[in-house]
């Protein structure tokens, strides 16, 4: 096999960033999209000119000429349609967050382990350029003694109807935008946080429009964020080490969506840029998985990392519950 053949469970609004990826990728094409309204369906395919649109994911699952299944539902139905495609011999690229619970996310590798395919969860910031140099030079010791790490991601939500404030599909701003910046801390740091920390404001529904939380590793590093619903667009990275600092202006949706890549090295008053390529990273993540199906290398996010992601935001989501005096689930 040379080329991947790829099919979309859920023409989201994400979804049309992945047709963009593939369409860039000399080893895939894009055959398929389904949803649960094949008028829907219908309409993603002739926008985006995919050959096929099903009206159920079960249908596209089934077809034999689907090798990749890229899952853009919303988030309670991550792990259930990860497995089942994978049940169905297909690869899967899945939309963070990968799943809801620890229990999913072992569910998803027992899948993998026994059908032979590949999930990997699709965290596409963590392919550019411009976080990868901001690790590489704050490991290697560029900034000094590692500190804390910040980071902001919000905008304005106000659509009643989306499923990213539903408390019955995995709603909430940690789950949507903050879980950017956990697993930010947590590839910086290199491992797990022993002690979480969690404040926010909930909805008369219990779903998380503000939220703040704090992270400690075992290491010394230390980590704060926020994320919500209820401010304008802010997106921010901050290392910060005892010499000097790194600033990521855009470090979650630079461009083509946003921005140009920006990372500075700070020291004191002095600021100095620090040069990045630009790309677009859902190329990057698409090219990653394909080599990962294709030529056998290690995915740049394993079900290993995902799965400490999961937990961290588990542990966060029930700090911030019981600060609040909310029933946990």
């Amino acid at each position: 096999m040379t080329t991947l053949r790829w099919g979309i469970l859920g023409p989201g609004r994400i979804a049309p960033r992945l047709v963009r990826a593939v369409a860039a990728c000399s080893r895939g094409e894009l055959v398929g999209v389904a949803s649960r309204d094949a008028g829907r369906a219908g309409a993603f395919a002739e926008l985006h000119e995919i050959p096929r649109a099903y009206g159920s994911y079960d249908e596209l699952l089934a077809a034999d000429d689907i090798d990749v299944v890229y899952v853009s539902l919303p988030n309670h139905l991550h792990a259930e349609w990860t497995v089942r495609a994978l049940e169905a011999g297909k690869h899967v690229l899945c939309e963070k967050p990968l799943a809801l619970t620890v229990e999913q996310v072992d569910g998803i590798a027992a899948a993998s382990a026994r059908t032979g395919r590949i999930a990997a969860e699709a965290f596409m910031f963590l392919h550019h350029p411009q976080i990868h140099r901001a690790i590489e030079i704050a490991q290697g010791g560029a900034l000094g003694r590692l500190e804390l790490v910040n980071g902001s991601f919000s905008f304005f939500l106000t659509h009643p109807g989306d499923p990213r404030v539903e408390p019955s599909m995995g709603g909430g701003s940690l789950w949507d935008v903050g879980c950017y910046s956990v697993s930010f801390a947590r590839r910086l740091a290199g491992e797990e946080p022993d002690r979480v920390g969690a404040f926010a404001r909930f909805d008369e529904r219990g779903v998380d429009r503000t939220f703040i939380g704090q992270l400690h590793f075992p290491g010394g590093l230390l980590a704060q964020f926020d994320s919500g619903f209820a401010a304008r667009d802010r997106e921010r990275l901050e290392i910060v080490g005892a010499d000097a600092s790194l600033v990521l202006d855009s470090p979650f949706l630079p461009a083509p969506d946003g921005p140009l890549p920006a990372l500075s090295l700070r020291r004191g008053r002095d600021v100095a840029p620090v040069e990045v390529p630009s790309l677009d990273q859902y190329g990057a993540e698409v090219d990653d998985i394909t080599a990962v199906i294709l030529d056998g290398v290690e995915p740049t996010v394993t079900l290993s990392f995902s799965r400490g992601t999961i937990a961290t935001l588990v542990d966060l989501d029930r700090a911030a519950r019981v600060n609040a005096g909310l029933p946990l689930d």
